[in-house]
């Protein structure tokens, strides 16, 4: 038998042979086949068969047999491939393979309870194409009722499961169509009364009792009247919960997770916390979403603002809060108990059998939320607090959801629809400068919108102005209530913290980042870290905070701004001063450990000791000290200016000196040049001639790396001559390596040779290993690049095995570095590629991009010498996507050698 057979009697008769549809001749044929199918797989008898077929009988019976057995041959026939008629004992049946025919699928799906895709499978009235009378009456009658009776069971489920008014115009339309039929007339009457229209339900059955009286002289049935009654006599349906906000954008994320919690365990009370800093669109979202799904409640909804951080009004206590409950549910005022524990259990009561969702907005603490939760499987709570609730969260199953900032395809929706897409549109970088303010909180946005739809004449220009300066931002956001004055909004937080959190927030304004580490802020405050990490996770329950790693946090930058005012108000000159010379301490002994870890063999610095409530943070090994550099990065550039314009001159310049290793290697050369410009003036107000040749020769190494040639060599001159004046001999040498390098980018290479001997006999006066080596190196890079290679090899071969003893992986990296262009250029590749690649693996080690992309560009070249076109261009591949990022004009060249290298 043919598998990909389907048979549709659920709409006109439909024989399909895979894709392809197979006619059925018109007649006596048609209403054989309608018959057989309507008993799939059972014998029907010859009788049967022309009662059918005659609509009740022959006009001459003699003949009925033979005639019904021509019907059959020309139906096989024309059934060809698709042929299931079967000779069974006194008639015939249709053999239909199991899921062949659409009447089958429809009843299985229905015995599995899944209505809505057995009733997907009715294309229309069954055999509609199937002249008989008879077998319409018998036949498809049953089929139309059993259809009906599935769709009533569909939309039974469909009650439950909350979709009350989206029911209504099928409903409606069905009631039109079966004006008799009293389930779906009852269908229509529970969902109106779901959807708040209880007026409306009892119309619709007094219609129907009417038409009823007057066409049959009956009452509706038992089961109607019974709903009718309950409809009279209904409980109150609050709907308390005020309308969605009309600016609501993006949160998808979180509104699927609350639509989740609806389809629950039905065995406990959901309990969905929404946290989230002041003005991060709690409120927003929890009246957005129970707006959506408040069909999926019937028995109503209930909601409270609990004041739980409002400026004037005192909290909500619970028991008035579920006063007001009892009393909108119908229960009288004198049945109210006054006692607490009391007056919970009846509110609990009352609830229990309800299907309601209670929103309590604004909570203060799980304390004040407790007695309003109710019992029983039915209700649900959503709760909005800016603390974290964590006692409901373990004690009652509270699920947590937290709301970020506002990603900024949604922010940037916000403002458009408030100041309109043509105004956006003219002005588009005044309108990204006010989301970058905005930084995606909800609540500044709000505001900002708020104040341009207010004044159409104003421009997005001048609001950006306003928020620009920082001493300014927070006045600019604020459109004329205490809701939507920001700083309002984040006082009613500040406001509550205990008195040491209260000082660690304001002492966070002291700080220039948002990202702060522990011992940042236990330094500050002059405690230990254990004293500060109490007031720290209170900061964090108050959502001023958040701790996106351990031992760190972090919070927006318009909080942070809230922290400085805070500051400014309740810190004097004196402590303030005081506070940013311990911060400055911290920042300080950290890089200087965090450099010596970076660069073990770099001059060291004669650093002050530390106050002693300052806790350096804790660096294991060049690893953590990448890392801390990496987070602390912009914090440190803009700690070098304050120190020196707060007059803090030492710790400006050593600082900058600290931060100088990793800044090179990182590639941050603009931020080197300017933290150096400063750490050069503070040296000269000190009259520091030390602090002036370090400063002079970090100038000069990033004028090289931006090509001024000419400024570079001025101020490594100027480093030699201060350094002679000073007696350092050290600094000397470091100055005439700087001007070899300089001459090298000029193409002199014999001054670089000069300037590198000279260095390396000064360094070799001071007998340190380190420096020696790295002179050695020096001294046989320009061998190798006047053509003198095997001068080159001794050299840098030498100074390889020292530092190698040492366990200078730096030195070790640019001495293999320089061995590998050595051996390139001699002819001896292999051995070439080989030294680039323990070369890179020690750059990437120290982080030294710059350096590892340099060394990745000539391995791409000696590759491509030995015929490893691939590996050449994987190599240069690799310097591309660093240079993309340190040097474009470097990115652009080695594009072009990529371009040859794969053609």
């Amino acid at each position: 038998m043919t598998a990909n057979i389907r048979f549709g009697v659920l709409g006109p008769l439909d024989v399909r042979l895979g894709d392809r549809p197979v006619p059925v001749p018109a007649g006596r044929a048609r209403v054989l086949l309608a018959t057989l199918l309507l008993r799939a797989n059972r014998p029907v008898p010859v009788d049967d068969l022309v009662e059918r077929l005659w609509d009740g009988g022959p006009p001459d019976p003699r003949r009925a047999r033979a005639t019904l057995q021509m019907a059959v041959t020309r139906l096989r026939r024309a059934l060809g491939e698709a042929n299931v008629v079967r000779t069974a004992a006194n008639g015939y049946l249709a053999d239909v393979p199991p899921g062949a025919l659409d009447l089958h699928r429809f009843r299985e799906l229905v015995a599995a309870g899944d209505f809505t895709a057995a009733l997907r499978l009715w294309r229309g009235e069954p055999l509609s194409d199937v002249p008989s009378p008879l077998l319409h009456a018998e036949d498809v009658a049953p089929l139309l009722e059993e259809h009906l009776v599935v769709r009533e069971r569909r939309i039974e489920a469909d009650l439950e499961a909350g979709r009350a008014a989206e029911l209504v115009p099928e409903l409606r339309s069905l009631t039109r169509e079966h004006p008799l039929r009293e389930r779906f007339r009852g269908q229509l009457m529970r969902a109106l009364h779901r959807v708040g229209r209880r007026d409306e339900a009892l119309a619709a059955y007094e219609e129907l009792r009417s038409r009823l009286a007057e066409e049959l002289g009956v009452d509706p049935g038992p089961n109607l009247r019974r709903l009718h009654r309950d409809l009279l006599d209904a409980r109150p349906v609050p709907r308390q919960v005020p309308p969605s906000p009309g600016m609501f954008v993006g949160r998808d994320a979180e509104l699927r997770e609350l639509d989740g919690l609806l389809d629950g365990d039905a065995g406990t009370v959901v309990i969905s916390a929404v946290g989230g800093a002041a003005g991060i669109g709690k409120t927003t979202l929890a009246l957005h979403w129970a707006n959506r799904v408040a069909d999926r409640f019937p028995d109503g909804q209930l909601y409270v603002d609990l004041r739980g951080f409002h400026p004037v009004a005192e909290p909500v206590p619970p028991g008035e809060a579920i006063r007001g409950f009892l009393e909108v549910l119908g229960v009288p005022g004198d049945r109210v108990p006054v006692d607490l524990d009391a007056r919970a259990a009846l509110y609990r009561t009352v609830l229990a059998d309800r299907r309601v969702l209670v929103v309590l907005d604004n909570a203060r603490d799980s304390d004040q939320v407790r007695p309003l939760l109710p019992g029983g499987a039915r209700p649900r709570v959503l709760i909005t607090s800016r603390n974290d609730l964590s006692g409901l969260v373990v004690r009652e199953g509270a699920v947590p959801l937290s709301l970020g900032l506002l990603a900024e395809p949604d922010a940037r929706a916000l403002l458009e629809r408030q100041v309109g897409a043509r105004r956006a549109a003219a002005e588009p970088e005044a309108l990204a400068a006010l989301l970058g303010y905005c930084g995606g909180l909800p609540l500044a946005l709000a505001i900002l919108a708020a104040r341009a739809a207010a004044d159409a004449s104003l421009p997005l220009s001048a609001l950006a102005a306003e928020l620009a300066d920082e001493r300014t931002r927070l006045a600019a956001l604020d459109a004329g209530g205490p809701t939507t004055d920001l700083r309002a909004v984040l006082s009613w937080s500040s406001g509550q913290l205990s008195p040491l959190a209260a000082r660690v927030f304001r002492l966070l304004g002291l700080h220039p980042g948002s990202n702060r580490s522990v011992e940042a802020i236990a330094s500050m405050a002059g405690l230990p870290p254990a004293r500060i990490r109490e007031p720290l996770r209170e900061l964090v329950r108050s959502r001023l905070l958040s701790q996106p790693s351990p031992g760190r946090v972090l919070s927006h930058d318009l909080v942070c701004l809230h922290a400085a005012d805070e500051a400014r108000e309740h810190f004097t000159d004196a402590e303030r001063r005081a506070v940013l010379r311990r911060l400055l301490d911290h920042y300080l002994h950290t890089a200087d450990r965090a450099d010596r870890l970076l660069y073990p063999q770099r001059d060291p610095l004669d650093l002050d000791p530390a106050d002693d409530a300052v806790v350096p943070a804790p660096l294991a090994d060049h690893r953590d000290a990448l890392a801390w550099f990496e987070a602390e990065h912009q914090v440190l550039v803009t700690l070098v200016g304050r120190a020196h314009e707060r007059g803090f001159p030492a710790h400006a310049w050593r600082l900058a000196w600290a931060c100088a290793t990793y800044f090179q290697r990182r590639g941050h050369w603009h931020d080197q040049l300017a933290t150096q410009r400063i750490a050069l003036a503070s040296g000269e107000q000190l009259g520091d001639l030390d602090a002036q040749v370090r400063a002079h020769r970090n100038i000069g190494l990033m004028r090289i790396k931006l090509g001024e040639l000419d400024h570079a060599a001025e101020h490594y001159r100027r480093a030699l001559e201060l350094a002679a004046e000073l007696g350092d001999a050290f600094g000397r040498a470091r100055a005439h390596r700087g001007l070899a390098a300089v001459f090298e980018r000029q193409g002199r290479y014999a001054d670089s040779l000069r300037e590198c001997r000279s260095a390396l006999e000064l360094f070799r006066a001071t007998g340190e290993a380190c420096t020696v080596a790295g002179a050695l190196n020096a001294v046989g890079w320009f061998h190798t690049l006047l053509g003198d290679h095997d001068a080159a090899l001794a050299h840098c071969g030498e100074a390889l095995v020292v530092f190698q003893e040492v366990g200078d992986r730096f030195g070790q990296a640019n001495a293999l570095d320089s061995l590998g262009h050595a051996l390139h250029h001699s002819g001896r590749v292999d051995e070439a590629v080989a030294r680039f690649r323990e070369a890179v693996e020690l750059w990437r080690d120290t982080g030294s991009r710059d350096e590892e992309a340099n060394t990745l560009r000539r391995l791409a070249q000696a590759e491509r010498d030995r015929g490893a076109v691939d590996e050449a261009v994987a190599a240069a591949r690799q310097a591309l996507a660093i240079f993309a990022e340190l040097d474009p004009a470097e990115a652009e060249s080695l594009r072009g050698e990529i371009s040859r290298l794969s053609s």
